[in-house]
């Protein structure tokens, strides 16, 4: 009885997890001190096709802002990954730092797969196709994620974790709505534009699925 007392008052969190959260705090902050738009518009753009091509435009007069997006997406994406694992598979074969280390790596990688797949595509293809546009959203839904799954993480790693079960589902099915969204919205893009359903299907399950099949096999492997 004791023993399953303990283990419900008991968190996730570890010493080094406070960097994550400080550098994203920083990052929100110098994005809502110099760009105070910014965030505003990366919703809409979610939304809104023109909206995006508006805010894909402007993209490089913000490099630091974009490059602080994204790191903090990788960031508390991988920490919630961690977070999950140390929860859920606690004999995992890798811990600490270095795990999560493998896990950010893991989450570039996907994403260096997913540009490279999609200028593959493009030549494939023989043009655009609207392609340089579902790339743009691929990472405006990682910067919004990145700002919703901040706070989530916090709460992963600090509520005691038999709370963090229920947050890590939520968490879970924000991501899948954004990505679900995502993926509807390529198709509908791709159809208008006139890419045939053997390219549709190619950059799906090579953009969406395959990353995240190899991420569970590997996960399943140790």
């Amino acid at each position: 009885m004791t023993e399953a007392t303990l283990r419900h008052a008991v968190n996730l969190s570890e010493d080094w997890m406070i960097v994550i959260f400080l550098f994203s705090l920083v990052g929100l902050a110098y994005n809502k001190r110099v760009h105070p738009a910014r965030i505003f518009r990366l919703w809409k753009g979610m939304w809104n096709v023109r909206s995006m091509r508006q805010t894909m435009r402007e993209d490089p007069n913000t490099p630091r802002s974009n490059l602080l997006f994204n790191a903090t997406y990788y960031a508390n994406t991988a920490l919630i990954a961690y977070a999950a694992l140390k929860l859920f598979r606690p004999q995992f074969s890798m811990n600490g730092i270095m795990l999560y280390a493998v896990l950010v790596g893991t989450l570039l990688g996907i994403y260096l797969l997913k540009q490279l797949t999609i200028y593959a595509v493009g030549l494939l293809s023989d043009g655009d196709f609207s392609l340089d546009e579902y790339g743009y959203h691929v990472f405006l839904t990682n910067r919004l994620l990145g700002l919703i799954l901040f706070p989530l993480a916090a709460l992963i790693v600090y509520f005691p974790a038999h709370q963090a079960e229920y947050i890590l589902l939520t968490g879970a099915g924000i991501a899948a709505a954004f990505i679900s969204y995502r993926i509807i919205r390529a198709l509908i893009t791709a159809l208008e534009s006139g890419v045939t359903p053997f390219y549709i299907l190619f950059y799906i399950c090579t953009l969406e699925i395959l990353p995240s099949a190899l991420g569970i096999k590997w996960l399943i492997a140790n």
